[in-house]
């Protein structure tokens, strides 16, 4: 809509203090007192309503620049921020979709997966380093936390769940399975690469990364894999065991010792330092666009 028409809608509302007036312009969308008024207290001052008005400007402004970029949340990220909010309020998902404000539960799920979406957009090329003055610093503010070291590690695994029998009947599949890990065993410990290796035969889907896994708690693996594992050292070779219908070897990558508390505490710093440069990107958006505030309607 033209800005010139909508300054004429505006001021033709302004002796009128309908619910609905309009109290603010923001490029070409309107801001009316209805989408603020939820949140107004009867012992509000104008500075406060003003405070409502701008928080709903910001929001136009991200909405408008999500439309832009085309930014959508993922049909699984929905359903399961539905269902935590059926569970968050003791029902299963078809009783919150039976609730006759479920489309206005699912505007605001999608809206605010949305807006994250933006916030992640934005900040995601940032290269933020945390200085060591700055962690100690928020160390020094809770003394008594806890040092409580997570042991990890890093793996590569070929999995096996089926073999060719045609020219093996008389033998079981589970042999076949373990010869043949054996026989890559041998090659692996013979110089041949593990991931490439496991490109050609590993059946679990980490394949593609030569069966390498990312860092593991490693008091929350599987008892099986910890008892195969747990006397192997750095660059050592598991015998072939098995979990459930797959047979596997495990080579371990790496191991490290990490403190959960510091991990929290930087991921902390980095999210306030993130938070910092978007609210100043949205300071810009409101520096680069048309706004009209209306503020004697408050």
């Amino acid at each position: 809509m033209n800005k010139t028409l909508l300054l004429i809608c505006a001021f033709s509302l302004n002796a009128f203090t309908i619910p609905n007036s309009i109290i603010a312009i923001v490029n070409d969308d309107l801001v009316t007192f209805d989408q603020i008024s939820v949140d107004i207290k009867s012992n509000h001052t104008k500075v406060q309503k003003l405070v409502l008005v701008n928080q709903q400007i910001d929001l136009i402004l991200q909405l408008q620049k999500i439309k832009q970029l085309n930014i959508t949340p993922k049909e699984n990220a929905i359903n399961s921020m539905l269902g935590n909010i059926a569970s968050n309020n003791n029902l299963n998902l078809m009783q919150l979709q039976s609730l006759p404000k479920f489309d206005e539960v699912i505007d605001h799920v999608k809206q605010s997966l949305s807006l994250e979406g933006l916030r992640q957009f934005i900040v995601e090329n940032l290269d933020i380093k945390l200085t060591e003055v700055e962690i100690i610093k928020q160390l020094i503010k809770t003394p008594n936390h806890s040092n409580k070291l997570t042991q990890q590690i890093k793996i590569a695994q070929i999995a096996v769940n089926s073999i060719d029998q045609v020219d093996s009947l008389l033998r079981s599949k589970d042999s076949l399975i373990k010869d043949f890990l054996i026989d890559l065993s041998e090659k692996i410990n013979k110089g041949d690469s593990f991931s490439t290796l496991a490109k050609l035969y590993s059946q679990d889907a980490s394949y593609k990364n030569g069966g390498k896994s990312d860092w593991l708690n490693l008091l929350k693996l599987p008892e099986i894999f910890k008892q195969n594992l747990k006397n192997l050292s750095v660059g050592d070779l598991s015998q072939p065991f098995k979990i459930g219908q797959v047979w596997r070897i495990v080579k371990i990558i790496d191991k490290r010792s990490v403190d959960n508390y510091l991990i929290e505490l930087k991921t902390k710093l980095i999210r306030q330092k993130e938070n910092i440069y978007f609210n100043d990107w949205i300071k810009k958006l409101r520096k680069e666009a048309y706004i009209e505030i209306f503020d004697n309607k408050l």
